[in-house]
């Protein structure tokens, strides 16, 4: 199993945030797992929209850490469409 490449994004804004995914994703293989941490209050929305128009598989979705601190954690498979 490849290792975990983890974004963080918490501190990014929402529209660059996508554009660091796609950057981050494009120079992974195919079938490396990929997770996101972002604040944005979209992401929920964005980043599965992403994922699939990108050929990624559909990611997961958590929260992490405690207020005011809290964060979506998106998890997915690069180039495996599902």
């Amino acid at each position: 199993m490849p290792e975990i490449t983890v974004l963080d994004n918490r501190q990014t804004p929402c529209a660059v945030g996508l554009i660091r995914a796609d950057e981050v994703a494009a120079t992974l293989k195919p079938g490396t797992p990929l997770q996101i941490l972002t604040r944005d209050r979209f992401a929920q929305v964005e980043i599965p929209l992403w994922a699939e128009r990108a050929g990624h598989s559909k990611p997961t979705i958590s929260r992490a850490g405690f207020w005011p601190l809290r964060h979506f954690v998106f998890s997915l498979v690069t180039g495996e469409s599902k």
